[in-house]
């Protein structure tokens, strides 16, 4: 089979602007090196491309497919497809070549992608009907995961919204089934946290209100040969891009406090400070990261309340310029939240659980979904499987 690059496939430049340049809630997407687009109210291209991030601190190389009109940083790549070459296919095979591109540079990272690598990244060339087909079986799979992913972003919202309604707003349902302070609730001035409250609301801390247990240094747990029995060890990259081939492994006879399941709640404290609910089954807890419980308060009451106080925390974590920006067990000591009747909290949690659950369902199907699709990929690239007429 015949072997092309990427030069012969397409026509590529760059952006023009600096990263800077973005506007919140601009009209068109603005590429820059990062995962997802910025906004802004200028456009440069209007086409059919795929985007390339130039530089990224850890050799993740972005790619991105967009059609329509757009603006992108001047080290962004957009490329466009030659004749014969459809660009569905030539962003599959980009992004697996950028893939085994990054894994050749680990230890000395390469942190920029220089358009004579780009120009230079081969592939195999095959007719266009055939890469339509294999196109169209990879991205009928990211559209199945896109929808789910707006789909659990509804269900959060709709859970958020309630959340925020009745403990926020404090228009909780009242004994009458009246919305609490819209009604003429009692309220009551709390000192601590400078603000009125429901009459009989507890003040604590967000470490009052749960157990947070700080993953483990697991190098001293790793399997002795490939065939022992192992969990993939969760550290903050992990966390929020998932289990991969590339993951780590731990025995199974580590603590089990350091054990995580599907529906833990997961807090980055270190580096990207993220709150997530794990979906991928039995894992290895790393350091950096709680696993978040309580045996007195449901799970999804100090979920979103952890949510709430995240962009502080962020701030906090800035303002220590600390080579890795990170929070203390003080400041959760100092976060103080107002605790609602029991009644309250069992009333959200029976309407919010099935919403997670849902939510925990389709997470765990986009997670085989990307297997699938990352399985398939390499396998179709390289004509080991073959797509049915």
């Amino acid at each position: 089979m015949k072997s092309y690059t990427l030069k012969d496939a397409c026509y590529i430049t760059t952006g023009k602007l600096d990263a800077n340049q973005s506007i919140k809630n601009g009209i068109y997407p603005f590429f820059t090196c990062a995962e997802f687009p910025d906004a802004i109210n200028t456009y440069a291209f209007d086409c059919d491309a795929v985007l390339v991030a130039g530089n990224n601190a850890r050799g993740n190389f972005h790619v991105n497919r967009y059609k329509g009109k757009f603006n992108a940083y001047q080290r962004t790549y957009v490329l466009t497809s030659k004749e014969n070459f459809d660009i569905d296919f030539i962003f599959y095979s980009l992004k697996l070549e950028l893939k085994r591109l990054k894994e050749k540079s680990q230890g000395s990272q390469t942190k920029f992608l220089t358009l004579p690598i780009l120009q230079n990244i081969h592939f195999s060339s095959i007719l266009i009907n055939e890469q339509k087909s294999i196109a169209t079986v990879l991205s009928a799979l990211d559209k199945k995961i896109a929808l789910n992913k707006q789909i659990n972003a509804r269900l959060e919202e709709m859970a958020k919204i309630l959340y925020d309604y009745w403990f926020v707003q404090f228009d909780f349902p009242d004994a009458n089934g009246k919305p609490y302070k819209s009604s003429g609730g009692e309220m009551v001035f709390d000192e601590t946290l400078k603000r009125e409250i429901p009459k009989g609301w507890e003040v604590k801390s967000l470490w009052k209100i749960a157990k947070y247990f700080n993953g483990l240094a697991l190098q001293k747990y790793r399997p002795e040969n490939e065939l022992d029995d192992f969990l993939p060890v969760i550290k903050i990259r992990e966390m929020n891009e998932g289990v991969s081939s590339n993951t780590e492994r731990a025995k199974t006879n580590i603590p089990k406090e350091a054990i995580i399941d599907d529906g833990d709640i997961l807090f980055s404290w270190s580096a990207t400070l993220e709150i997530k609910i794990w979906s991928q089954g039995k894992g290895a807890l790393n350091q950096h990261i709680f696993k978040v419980t309580s045996s007195e308060y449901p799970k999804y009451f100090f979920y979103f309340e952890l949510l709430n106080y995240l962009k502080h925390f962020k701030m906090i974590a800035d303002l220590r310029k600390t080579t890795m920006g990170h929070i203390t067990q003080d400041h959760l000591k100092q976060a103080y939240i107002c605790i609602p009747s029991q009644s309250s909290l069992e009333n959200l949690e029976r309407i919010v659980t099935p919403i997670f659950q849902k939510m925990l369902i389709t997470q765990k199907q986009n997670y085989h979904l990307t297997q699938l699709r990352d399985f398939l990929l390499p396998m179709l690239m390289n004509g080991q499987v073959s797509v049915a007429e």
